[in-house]
């Protein structure tokens, strides 16, 4: 039995959704091989090369109405067939040379996107990233001729993403099945290249489905057994009801799909039925089993990780980091710790499900893929980083001399102070991303989001003091949300921004899902819901909020203002001018966030690490040197000798060293040396 994984268009360019990649290393860990395919990265390759797009000007060249940025293409069709190529080249990374070509007026025929371009930001030594962006911008203009012209459900990172998302009826997604396009043809080209019995689909996203239908589909008319699993499925299609989905899948699995996927390879080996959390058309299985230590670290395979589009197709800095780079993907922890959030499915396994990795065996996962990818850049991809694991896993990196770049997400914790901050800096750490959500107190107790505004400013601040870029996820239109509410959070946010506490953020609409503790109890969070309807899709939930106000009103005016501010514009601009309509006036104090500052302060107690060098004795005293600083101590000899040893004892790789237990063979009164430890502690001294 051979066995193929394919993630369907379209995810991301610059780097392998690892969904598939997660379950590979699992099915190695039991002995078991299979080959991988990432239809995204593989159909956009086909469609932006010189031979794919003779088709689509070949096409364009057949129609008699097209719009004018498509005449424009046309007419310059001779001109892209000449570039394309050469501008893939250069975003995988092989033509880093070409760059000034690129940035040379009239070398990329410009469309609707490249005119808008600005390349300012970049400054003077910038040409490398100024040219990604601009070569990012031209392939979009191309996706967008694509879009406008032959499939209107292609884009760079979604494939009839609209007919998934919040589908009422299968009923759209099986007429377009039945068509084929120019993209369509591309898609089961790569389908039929496949040589498998067994094919393994994963949906993380409503932009996957359609792909992953259209191969299913194909694949089951010659015979392939076909399943289907992943993020979308989990939340959307857990208890679907519609037959036609049995002519695209044999199998749809649920939560983890390491377990149910070796269950059924297993079976249809002619071993026992062991399956479990798995749908098919003759009914749903869910035998007994015991669940395994969850997967944290992927295993790429014969996955060809060079042919990888590294693009900035945007000035966030967060953002940015999602898009730019080839970043290998790890979970620290299966879930969330918290799983309080009540706007949150967490209800679901992949959420409610708690279990958290160790340590040293993460280490050991990121020194393999080092090895396999020659990739340093990490991004976990935990619902919420665990404070304590990050801690020890920053340790172990700096006790083995790893050195890496990594980011994911976190809760804005109060247990990132200054010292875990700049603990996680030193280990590599250099963005996180964080719920804020409403930035009001009433409805973050609501959420029971665990945090309060203050809170937030304190963590925001040590990161970055420790020089950490912090995204803040925000979120308007929950249920009772008050129009003065959503001023008052506005207001908040503008402050964070004017305070340099946050870099970027973005806002997201509030969405009711099925999974989440509001719609358990939909008449505590003063919503009203139609129990009757159904839909294809059975997870975000039509509501009707009647106690909040119109959220409609905030839909423009939010992102405009977050885009103002991340470029420091209009910073100190009252939240109300952007509005066309009177809004009410905050009735946020104006130095809110300015004023929790005040109140941050560090540790007494806890474990002592030392991140810089090794102590050099001087005549008065020590002199410290750290990566980026360093310091004369003045000092008594009893306390050089002291302090000497005491900084090499907290180094990462000594056993760890308790504050109390150092201060007691401390020889002399220890106030009299609290100048020294401040500076000492300025310098690199941590308290964790």
């Amino acid at each position: 039995m051979s066995l193929t994984l394919v993630l369907p268009p379209l995810t991301q360019l610059n780097t392998p959704y690892p969904a598939i990649s997660y379950l590979a290393q699992d099915l190695r860990r039991h002995g078991i091989g299979c080959s991988q395919r990432d239809f995204g990265i593989e159909l956009v390759l086909r469609l932006l090369s010189r031979n794919g797009l003779e088709e689509v000007f070949g096409y364009l060249a057949e129609q008699e109405r097209l719009p004018e940025e498509a005449w424009r293409a046309l007419s310059l069709a001779e001109h892209h067939l000449e570039v394309i190529d050469p501008v893939i080249a250069f975003l995988q990374g092989r033509a880093a040379s070409f760059a000034p070509r690129i940035l040379e007026t009239g070398f990329l025929p410009a469309g609707p996107r490249m005119q808008r371009a600005d390349l300012r930001s970049f400054g003077v030594m910038g040409s490398q990233d100024a040219a990604r962006y601009l070569a990012t911008l031209y392939i979009a203009d191309a996706a967008d001729l694509i879009t406008a012209c032959i499939d209107e459900g292609f884009a760079l990172s979604r494939y009839q993403a609209h007919l998934a998302t919040s589908a009422k009826s299968f009923e759209p997604l099986w007429k377009r099945l039945e068509r084929t396009t120019l993209v369509d043809r591309h898609l089961d080209e790569l389908c039929d290249s496949i040589d498998a019995n067994v094919v393994g689909l994963s949906v993380p996203f409503p932009g996957n489905l359609y792909g992953a239908l259209r191969i299913g589909r194909r694949l089951k008319e010659r015979g392939t057994y076909v399943i289907i699993g992943g993020g979308y499925i989990n939340t959307e299609l857990r208890s679907v009801d519609e037959a036609r989905i049995w002519h695209c899948v044999d199998a749809i699995t649920y939560d983890d799909g390491e377990g149910p996927l070796r269950a059924i390879l297993e079976h249809r080996a002619g071993g026992k039925d062991w399956r479990h959390r798995t749908r098919t058309a003759e009914g749903t299985f869910e035998a007994p089993v015991t669940r395994p230590p969850f997967t944290s670290a992927p295993f790429y395979g014969d996955l060809d990780l060079s042919c990888y589009l590294q693009t900035i197709d945007t000035l966030n800095p967060a953002h940015r980091l999602w898009a730019d780079g080839r970043w290998n993907k790890i979970t620290l922890a299966h879930g969330c710790y918290w799983k309080k959030c009540t706007f949150c499915d967490i209800s679901l396994d992949y959420i409610g499900h708690y279990e958290r990795g160790v340590a040293s065996d993460l280490v050991d996962d990121i020194e393999r893929l080092i090895e396999e990818t020659g990739e340093r850049g990490f991004h976990f991809v935990d619902e919420a980083a665990p404070p304590k694991l990050l801690r020890s896993l920053a340790i172990e990196l700096l006790r083995r001399g790893v050195k890496i770049s990594f980011w994911g997400n976190i809760r804005f914790e109060k247990s990132y102070d200054e010292d875990l901050c700049r603990l996680l800096a030193a280990a590599g750490l250099i963005a996180v991303t964080g719920g804020l959500e409403v930035a009001n107190e009433r409805l973050l107790r609501r959420i029971d989001k665990g945090v309060t505004v203050e809170q937030v400013a304190r963590c925001t601040s040590a990161f970055q003091a420790a020089g950490v870029m912090v995204h803040a996820y925000l979120m308007y239109g929950f249920p009772t949300q008050t129009e003065q509410e959503t001023i008052d959070s506005m207001e908040l946010v503008r402050q964070l921004f004017a305070c340099g506490l946050i870099n970027s953020a973005f806002w997201h609409r509030f969405v009711l899902t099925r999974h989440a503790p509001i719609f358990a109890a939909p008449e505590s969070f003063g919503v009203q819901i139609d129990q009757r309807t159904k839909s294809f899709a059975q997870n975000d939930v039509p509501h009707v909020d009647s106690e909040g106000c119109d959220h409609n009103a905030f839909d423009q005016v939010l992102p405009l203002a977050l885009e103002a501010w991340l470029k420091g514009d209009d910073i100190d601009q009252p939240v109300g001018l952007w509005f066309d309509t009177p809004m009410p006036a905050t009735t946020e104090a104006h130095d809110r966030i300015a004023s929790a500052l005040k109140t941050t302060k560090r540790k007494t107690r806890g474990r002592l690490l030392w991140l810089g060098g090794v102590p050099m004795i001087s005549e008065d005293g020590l002199v410290l040197h750290t990566p980026d600083a360093e310091g004369s101590i003045a000092c008594t000899a009893d306390a050089r000798e002291w302090l000497c040893q005491l900084l090499e004892m907290a180094s990462p790789n000594e056993d760890a060293l308790m504050l109390n237990d150092a201060l007691q063979d401390f020889p002399g009164d220890f106030a009299e040396i609290q100048l020294a430890w401040q500076e000492i502690r300025e310098l690199g001294l941590l308290i964790l």
